[in-house]
């Protein structure tokens, strides 16, 4: 799973930057970095997010025990990895329906935090239980809701000034080696 914003939609860590500016590209251009990953992950599914941003996705190589799946929901989002353990608590508490997967549970919990807060970000992290990562952007206010308990993430900077996010990598690009 691969996901690349633009620098206005998720800001970067502040440990992550670029020395010269200057000369930054944007990641986004030419749609190079899906058309890449797209190449590496035959079958896999590209979501152009406009000058947002790219999400991509595929089911090549998932561990079974951490299935990744991909939902949306009123132009929200939500690529995710892992699994929730208190499911069926969850699907009560947002008013779900029995066929409701992790990923529009997560979008649900986002909703209820960007609609009914005044939750704090944490605190509805916190309610999930289980070993996931998510990664949620929402078109109507151009955010991004980003969270991980017990899996890795991998961010960095990359030297196009655009934030990517790579879940458990498998997809590493061999000429970013400078950042």
């Amino acid at each position: 799973m691969l996901a690349v914003f633009n620098k206005s939609v998720a800001k970067s860590p502040d440990g992550l930057t670029v020395a010269d500016q200057s000369q930054a590209v944007s990641a986004l251009k030419d749609g190079f970095l899906a058309n890449h990953f797209g190449s590496v992950h035959p079958g896999s599914v590209t979501i152009n997010l406009g000058s947002s941003g790219v999400m991509a996705y595929s089911r090549e190589k998932q561990n079974p025990l951490l299935p990744r799946l991909f939902a949306v929901v009123d132009e929200i989002f939500c690529m995710f990895q892992g699994h929730i353990e208190n499911v069926a608590v969850l699907k009560q508490q947002y008013g779900l329906n029995k066929t409701a997967d992790e990923g529009i549970i997560v979008i649900e919990a986002y909703r209820t935090l960007r609609d009914r807060g005044p939750y704090p970000p944490d605190q509805v992290v916190r309610d999930i239980q289980g070993k996931f990562i998510f990664i949620l952007f929402d078109s109507s206010s151009k955010s991004t809701f980003i969270a991980s308990v017990s899996i890795p993430t991998f961010s960095r900077l990359t030297r196009w000034m655009s934030l990517m996010y790579a879940f458990i990598v498998e997809f590493l690009l061999p000429y970013d080696a400078g950042c």
